[in-house]
């Protein structure tokens, strides 16, 4: 995903007890965040549905 969307997509990685995380109540340990909005679990943990809502949030 960051290859396709590069430049248009800034990808960080924390654990859920790093100072980033601590504004956000977290449930599991797959945890997405678009635009600091949260993406349900079935499109973050799949490759396709991911793809495809990354492009509607980006506008391709």
């Amino acid at each position: 995903m960051k290859q396709k969307y590069d430049g248009k997509l800034d990808v960080e990685v924390y654990l859920n007890t790093s100072e980033a995380a601590r504004d956000y109540v977290l449930r599991g340990s797959t945890t997405v965040l678009v635009n600091e909005q949260f993406v349900p679990l079935d499109i973050a943990t799949s490759r396709v549905r991911m793809d495809e809502y990354l492009a509607r949030q980006l506008g391709e």
